[in-house]
């Protein structure tokens, strides 16, 4: 009987050890992951909730985006009234904007151009092929991914960096901040998240 409750107790710690040293998953083999499924898109849309600092401005306003890897990328302006219809059209690296066939300017956030607007594309640049400076998990149960890229060449708070967040199970964006020399200039909330994918085939993400 002492010989079948020793081998059963070693077996329990043989297995508990063996659950221990399985390896989990870490924030940049998560991150990979997650690079390699949004270059597997062929599109996705979204409502983004975006705040610009200006100096001492602020500016909040609300865009219905829609992605497209190839073909037209169509950002529209919803909320304020004021605003609302404005719509940004970006194709092959130009940007069109459109509000009763007059053009309308939001100003630059940096010295490379970049812009309220052409910041949505611009994500999706920095997650298929920026520099992932660094990768963690966040929130009280690590339910998020976070990175931060920014340019390899450059100190950290100079130039133009992006931090992005995600949903950890689903991948969806959730959440950017866009810091010029260590200053936020701007934050998106995205929800409503749905992508395609090249296949065709469609998944909900939010």
């Amino acid at each position: 009987m002492r010989k079948l409750t020793a081998c059963v107790l070693m077996m329990t710690l043989l297995l508990s050890g063996c659950k221990a040293g399985t390896a989990a998953e870490t924030p940049e083999e998560a991150a990979l992951a997650l690079r390699e499924e949004y270059q597997a898109l062929s599109g996705w849309s979204a409502t983004v909730d975006i705040s610009v600092c200006y100096s001492e401005a602020v500016y909040d306003f609300t865009l219905d985006a829609s992605w497209q890897r190839e073909g037209e990328t169509v950002l529209t302006v919803t909320a304020p009234e004021l605003l609302a219809g404005i719509t940004a059209r970006i194709a092959e690296g130009e940007t069109v904007l459109e509000y009763d066939g007059a053009g309308l300017s939001l100003g630059l956030l940096d010295g490379a151009g970049l812009t309220p607007v052409s910041a949505v594309p611009a994500l999706m640049e920095q997650i298929e092929k920026g520099y992932m400076a660094k990768c963690v998990w966040a929130g009280e149960n690590g339910e998020y991914l976070q990175i931060s890229f920014q340019d390899p060449e450059l100190e950290a708070n100079t130039g133009t960096q992006f931090l992005l967040t995600f949903n950890r199970a689903s991948r969806a964006l959730l959440r950017a901040e866009v810091s010029v020399a260590g200053e936020t200039v701007l934050t998106a909330s995205v929800s409503n998240f749905t992508t395609e994918l090249k296949q065709d085939d469609t998944g909900d993400n939010t």
